[in-house]
This record gives structure tokens, C-alpha cells and sequence, in this order.
């Protein structure tokens, strides 16, 4: 496996400081250079190195002032910059760590410390990098379903805590959608669970198609699906009204035919057709006059009350406003 190398711009008015700096350290990194500041910025716009040495006495535009301006780039400002300057007082140095440099080397610069404080940076950087890489990681674990890379049940209290929170402010509805697939298990066991999880994921695609980017879809458990539908109007008849329209185009799709593929390395791909239903419970809610938990039992209540009145159905928590689907349709594996 091979990495790629870090590169370095050096950032220098005088060409001769350039050629030390090149030849001290391109055997090891690859290396930019350029002769000003706003030189030096548009190239790493071009072209963003891995680490910046950033002369400070230049003309016109200084190495503090270039620090700056590197600063308001957002694709910039969290590259490392060395400052190398022939300024030996104390303060000088004081001036540069304080903007937030990486380290201060000082002319005539010393090859042999030069490159190991470098070194040193290049390797802290990495770590960062990977510190940060796994640190959004494990949130994508903590808050994603990992089969379906939906919000899980940890991210939809949080997103229902934050809807009702808005609620209370704006006065609009909010509508949550219990979801539950209709006869998933004889999939599973005619199958097997590889068969199950591409339905899964094909069903979560569908839903994500059925709303609107700032509603929130996640997946709760095994074949369980929750959708909530935030800011709809503060009428709470019309709110109703946009919530079923949305729970029945919710339905239709999830009823359409699935044709999963299963792909094996040692046999030809197997296409399993499928159809199932879903039954849906919806729970409205407004301001916060109750819990995240309250509502998603209510909505649980209703899908199962779906369940009982055939499947393939949406049901909302009040009795005066169950909706049904004339002709309820069951799993179809072949």
C-alpha cells in the first residue's frame, strides 16, 4: 500500500532561502514555493498544501499579515504554517505563536532542526487528522443506523426534542409516522437476512424520496421505521390533512415491487422479487405539551391498531380521523 507524500509550500521573498529549503527537504516531502504572500495564497487556493513555511519579513505583504489572509480562506485556516524569520527577539516569536503558528524557525536556518521539527509537525498533524477521522466515525455510529445509514433512535429524540422546541415557538404542527412493514419475517425466513437487508434498504430509500429534506427518517428497529414531518401549518385539520397525504404517498411507494438482487462472489446473482405493505400509525403533536417518548408511543398505538384493521393501512391516534385503504394488500415473496 502505498501513501501519498506530504507537501510543503514555502512561502519566501528571497530565492536563495528557497534553494536551501529545497534542497534540505525535497528527498523527503514534495515542495511549492512561491515568492509573496498573495502568490503563495493563490497557490495553495489551487492547490492546498499539507504545511505552510511562512517567511515573515517580505515586502509589501508580511508573514503575519499572509497568516491573516490565509485565516479567512475556510479551506486555509486549519493548514499548519511554520514562521522562518531572521527576527531573534523574543517578542517577534511571541507575535507569531500567538496568531496560532505551529512552531517559529529562525534564520540562517539550521537543516538538521529544521527538518526534524518538520517531521514532528507533519506527524502531529496526521494524528490530529485520524483523532478527528475516528471521532466522526464513531458519531456517524452513535447517531446512523449502520445497515441504512438512516438516523437511529438516539438522533430521532433529538430531532423530535428540537422540532417540539420549535413548535412551541413558530405555533406550527408536527406529525410523527410509525412504521411498520407488513409480513417482513417470511422474507427472512424463505431467504435469509442478507435478502432482508437489501429490503431494508431499498424501504428506507423510498421513504427518504416520500419527504422533504428537512424532515427526519430513521430506522428504530429491526423492520421499523419512524417519519417525522416538522412545521407543517398551525391549523391542526390542515396539518392533519398534509400529514395523510404524505402517509399515503409513504404507503404507495413502500407497496410498490422490489426486485432485490443478491450478488455472491462464487454464484450468479439471485433476483428475488418482492412486494409487502405498511402499515403506518401517525401522532400529531404542537408546542410541547408532551414528551418525545408519549408521542412515539401514541404513534406506535396507532400502527398497531393499522395492523388489526388489516395491514396496509394509516391510522392516526385519534379514532374521529383513521384513514384506511379500501383494499388492503399482503407480502407477496416469490
Amino acid at each position: 500500500m502505498t501513501t501519498s507524500r506530504v507537501c510543503i509550500l514555502a512561502i519566501d521573498d528571497n530565492p536563495a532561502n528557497l534553494m536551501t529549503l529545497g534542497s534540505a527537504l525535497e528527498g523527503e516531502f514534495d515542495l511549492q514555493f512561491a515568492t509573496s504572500g498573495p502568490l503563495g495564497i493563490a497557490l495553495a487556493l489551487k492547490s492546498p498544501p499539507d504545511l505552510i513555511l511562512l517567511d515573515v519579513m517580505m515586502p509589501e505583504v508580511d508573514g503575519f499579515e499572509t497568516y491573516r489572509r490565509l485565516g479567512d480562506q475556510p479551506s486555509l485556516r486549519d493548514i499548519p504554517v511554520i514562521f522562518v524569520t531572521a527576527l531573534s527577539d523574543v517578542d517577534s516569536e511571541v507575535s507569531g505563536l500567538s496568531l496560532g503558528a505551529a512552531d517559529y524557525i529562525t534564520k540562517p536556518i539550521n537543516v538538521a532542526i529544521a527538518r526534524h521539527r518538520i517531521r514532528n509537525l507533519v506527524v502531529r498533524e496526521q494524528l490530529r487528522k485520524d483523532v478527528r477521522g475516528q471521532r466522526d466515525q464513531l458519531r456517524e455510529l452513535a447517531f446512523h443506523d449502520a445497515l441504512t445509514g438512516l438516523s437511529n433512535r438516539l438522533m430521532l429524540n433529538d430531532r423530535i426534542t428540537q422540532a417540539m422546541a420549535s413548535s412551541k415557538r413558530s405555533g406550527l404542527y408536527g406529525a410523527l409516522m410509525f412504521i411498520d412493514l407488513d409480513n417482513f419475517k417470511p422474507l427472512n425466513d424463505i431467504h435469509g437476512h442478507e435478502v432482508g437487508d437489501l429490503l431494508l434498504k431499498n424501504v428506507a430509500k423510498r421513504l427518504t424520496e416520500c419527504v422533504r429534506e428537512a424532515d427526519t427518517v430513521a430506522r428504530v428497529g429491526g423492520d421499523e421505521f419512524v417519519v417525522m414531518l416538522s412545521e407543517l401549518c398551525s391549523d391542526r385539520a390542515e396539518s392533519a390533512a398534509q400529514t395523510a397525504a404524505v402517509a399515503d404517498k409513504i404507503r404507495t411507494n413502500v407497496a410498490r415491487p422490489y426486485q432485490l438482487t443478491v450478488s455472491r462472489s462464487d454464484q450468479p446473482d439471485n433476483l428475488v422479487a418482492h412486494q409487502c405493505s405498511a402499515s403506518i400509525g401517525v401522532a400529531m403533536f404542537v408546542s410541547n405539551e408532551t414528551s418525545p417518548t408519549d408521542i412515539l408511543k401514541q404513534a406506535d398505538s396507532a400502527m398497531y391498531r393499522a395492523k388489526e384493521g388489516g395491514r396496509n393501512t394509516v391510522r392516526f391516534c385519534e379514532p374521529t380521523q383513521d384513514w384506511y385503504c379500501p383494499q388492503p394488500i399482503f407480502s407477496n415473496t416469490t
